[in-house]
């Protein structure tokens, strides 16, 4: 009998729920002064649909993943796409990703897509009682992304966030004059972690600068081509492509003549490529990929775990030494990034996709070529000297690599300008890492505002 009631009683209070979730809402948990609204009450789902036609522009678009904005994908003729049932967005409406919606896909449109098309992979809303700036930056919290990274899983572990689960969700909404005093302040701090990354961004472009003009490289213009044919020696051909064999050398040097690898051998004690790992998630050794070759730093945090043994087995040649230079070879976006091996980063393997250079120190000083590689002097003749193969993967390799020029003066000069350009460098990091305080503290006092708590 009493076992008849329990299951009675549980199947009342099922047909009371209206939204039924595994996962307890922590909204309805907040201790804010604000009151706790329904995202319903401030959104409105916005469906006008389009036929896209063959012989029509169309601007489509695109949302980044972390709250990182809404962007425009490709504009293309209706010809070209695939899904010929999609809906217009507007300025100001709140756009989400079903798919990515967990892990922040969602933004504003800006008033530069409006009429732009989405396909029914996207929501779109009407926003009202609500400033934009402010909704977005309670969707993008921390708290907001993990309930909807609860809601997107358990047992159906199913991957897109469901409409109903979004839109009753609460938000703590004050009067929209304490909304603007808060974004107020959020944008003050912003604004001067911006200041930061600004000054950051021209103090690498005078370390660029000093680099040219004290070791005297000057950019050469590049000629006016009237003839439709180029002729070149085959021997002076050493890749194809155009860009490789019409186009002349885009530097002059005018202090100091400029040598590769090939040319002053004396430079280079050893140059190897890295090994294929044996990846082990219970290996207590590291080896290190082109996520860890930062420019100028290695970040050991996207290191591998592989097998210890595989790792006693490799000659001893091939690890990290101290004052090494680390260069990733393969890879779009990651291909050229050079960093010094330090102490903390010595006696370790690295994968196949970067070269590792050992200098001879007596005659040239490692973290000025690390500088040289990572200025735009150096990533223009990495962008000559890589090559593609069929697979379209772009590679430097270690024959291209000592084709790099430089034009090094003798070794105490060359100490002096290094510590002059890592004096620099050294105040780059400093902004950097202040912006980025300043952004957390923004974000920190934004969501202690709003959401109280727990």
């Amino acid at each position: 009998m009493l076992m008849a009631e329990q299951t009675l009683l549980h199947a009342v209070r099922f047909a009371d729920l209206t939204k039924w979730s595994p996962n307890v809402s922590v909204f309805d948990q907040m201790q804010t002064n604000d009151p706790l609204v329904p995202l319903t009450k401030l959104l409105t789902r916005a469906k006008v649909p389009v036929d896209v036609e063959d012989d029509q522009l169309y601007k489509r678009i695109t949302v980044r993943l972390y709250g990182q904005g809404v962007l425009q994908r490709d504009q293309i003729y209706g010809k070209s796409i695939g899904t010929k049932k999609q809906f217009i967005a507007h300025t100001g409406q709140l756009i989400i990703s079903r798919i990515d919606a967990r892990n922040g896909a969602f933004g504003i449109v800006p008033e530069e897509l409006d009429g732009g098309i989405v396909t029914n992979d996207f929501w779109l809303f009407d926003v009202q009682n609500v400033l934009p700036q402010y909704l977005i930056l309670v969707l993008s919290s921390e708290l907001f992304q993990r309930h909807w990274q609860a809601q997107s899983s358990g047992t159906t572990n199913r991957q897109r966030v469901s409409e109903n689960d979004f839109l009753y969700s609460k938000i703590a909404l004050p009067s929209l004059e304490k909304q603007q005093s808060l974004l107020d302040k959020y944008n003050n701090v912003s604004e001067q972690a911006c200041k930061s990354e600004y000054d950051a961004a021209a103090l690498e472009q005078e370390v660029d600068r000093y680099l040219y003009d004290v070791l005297g490289i000057h950019r050469r213009n590049a000629p006016e081509n009237k003839t439709l044919l180029t002729l070149a020696a085959f021997k002076d051909i050493s890749q194809w492509g155009y860009d490789k064999i019409a186009l002349p050398f885009p530097f002059a040097f005018k202090k100091y003549q400029a040598y590769s690898f090939y040319t002053k051998p004396s430079w280079l004690r050893e140059i190897y490529r890295g090994k294929s790992p044996k990846y082990c998630s219970t290996g207590t050794s590291i080896i290190l990929n082109q996520k860890c070759n930062r420019m100028d730093y290695i970040d050991l945090t996207y290191a591998k775990n592989v097998e210890s043994a595989w790792v006693n087995g490799i000659d001893p040649k091939y690890f990290t030494q101290k004052g090494d230079i680390l260069l990733n070879s393969t890879g779009e976006g990651t291909l050229g990034r050079a960093s010094l091996v330090t102490d903390k980063c010595s006696h370790l393997l690295y994968d196949s996709h970067m070269l590792l250079l050992r200098v001879n120190e007596h005659e040239v000083v490692p973290q000025l070529l690390v500088d040289l590689i990572n200025s735009s002097f150096g990533q223009k003749q990495v962008e000559i000297c890589k090559s593609a193969q069929a697979t379209k993967q772009t590679e430097l390799g270690i024959k291209n690599a000592k084709k790099i020029l430089f034009p090094l003066p003798e070794l105490s000069l060359q100490n002096e300008i290094s510590a002059v350009v890592q004096e620099k460098k050294q105040q780059i990091r400093a902004l950097r890492s202040n912006a980025e305080k300043l952004r957390q503290y923004a974000k920190e006092e934004f969501e202690k505002a709003v959401f109280g708590s727990i």
